[in-house]
């Protein structure tokens, strides 16, 4: 038997050509149901309950029977010397049943990519990446079933590639830059230096990371202004991260006038103390006399906020200053500023 995809001349097959094919697709169809068949058969053996295995089974006992009988009937049509229009549509079935079961497959794939390698990414970063990703294979799926699709009904994809080959050079020189934010992107997301919602601060740029993009990251400041920041500079420069911050620690100095009886300044820790430490999730440490400067005492103050909310502390952190301004001012203690004292002799 002379095996010819594309007979134009082809008559009427004979017996032996339809008991052939008839026996593939027989064959396969037979081979699809115990896959679907056994896969539901698997499945109710598991029970309740979620695991990656579960989920496998559950896309294999979901297979289309669209898929199925497209499957079947490509491969038995592989053994007819048909004319070339009927095996055009039977490649067309099975490249659409291809492009359905191989998304299905491969998202399955891609979740456990997530749940195995990106496990320590917060849920929205995750859900980021995964329709980046899902979205770029779903390309080169709709890309590999038209090269089959060509392949199979014969046009030559060779030159199609060495041209596509050549154009993705060209367009990689020009896109250069766009590029390596792409891969900056992943970059950022796999090795997680900071998260979306995280405070970080880059250069003399403070923000919440509101978006992380394939080509860019953008932060939101206080005065809600939207900086968008191309990822390939986040990977190469120095990020300070706010919000991995699960404890806060405030230390910060006071200068009071050297005119301050010595009583008022041992009696500042305590004051500062109560002023500190009543207020919620805050931990005094310690205020101590630190240093006799040029024109001033420096009083060297710490606490602890247990909140990792960044505009919570420094709010907090402003309302203590304001109060240490009301009792110092009750207290009659004056805070210094820099002065030089001259002193002239007759």
């Amino acid at each position: 038997m002379e095996f010819s995809f594309f007979r134009e001349d082809a008559t009427v097959p004979s017996m032996q050509d339809f008991l052939l094919a008839g026996g593939v697709v027989v064959g396969f169809f037979v081979l699809f149901c115990l896959i679907k068949f056994g896969a539901r058969f698997l499945l109710a053996r598991l029970g309740k309950g979620a695991s990656l295995k579960k989920d496998f089974l559950v896309i294999l006992s979901g297979l289309s029977w669209y898929s199925g009988v497209s499957v079947a009937l490509f491969c038995g049509n592989l053994f007819l010397p048909f004319v070339k229009w009927i095996h055009v549509v039977f490649s067309g079935f099975f490249v659409v049943a291809l492009v359905i079961e191989l998304s299905g497959i491969l998202k399955f794939f891609l979740k456990v990519v997530m749940e195995k390698g990106f496990a320590h990414q917060d849920t929205k970063t995750k859900k980021n990446l995964t329709e980046i990703l899902n979205t770029l294979l779903q390309i080169l799926i709709w890309i590999l079933a038209a090269l089959i699709f060509f392949d199979t009904v014969g046009v030559a994809i060779t030159p199609l590639l060495a041209s596509l080959g050549v154009g993705g050079i060209a367009v990689a020189f020009a896109s250069q830059k766009l590029i390596e934010d792409f891969f900056s992107s992943f970059s950022i997301m796999g090795s997680s230096p900071f998260r979306i919602g995280d405070i970080i601060t880059i250069k003399d740029t403070t923000g919440t990371v509101k978006k992380i993009g394939l080509r860019s990251t953008t932060l939101l400041t206080v005065e809600d202004k939207s900086i968008i920041i191309p990822n390939r500079l986040l990977v190469a420069e120095i990020i300070e991260n706010s919000g991995t911050i699960k404890v806060r620690r405030k230390r910060f100095s006071l200068t009071i006038t050297y005119e301050t009886p010595l009583e008022k300044v041992r009696q500042i820790p305590k004051l500062l103390e109560q002023i500190i430490g009543k207020h919620k999730d805050v931990g005094f440490e310690w205020a101590v006399l630190r240093d006799l400067q040029a024109s001033c005492l420096e009083i060297y103050v710490s606490y602890v906020i247990n909140n990792d909310d960044w505009l919570n502390a420094t709010q907090l952190h402003s309302k203590i200053l304001e109060e240490i301004l009301e009792k110092f001012a009750e207290e009659k203690i004056d805070f210094a500023y820099p002065t030089q004292t001259l002193r002239l002799k007759k």
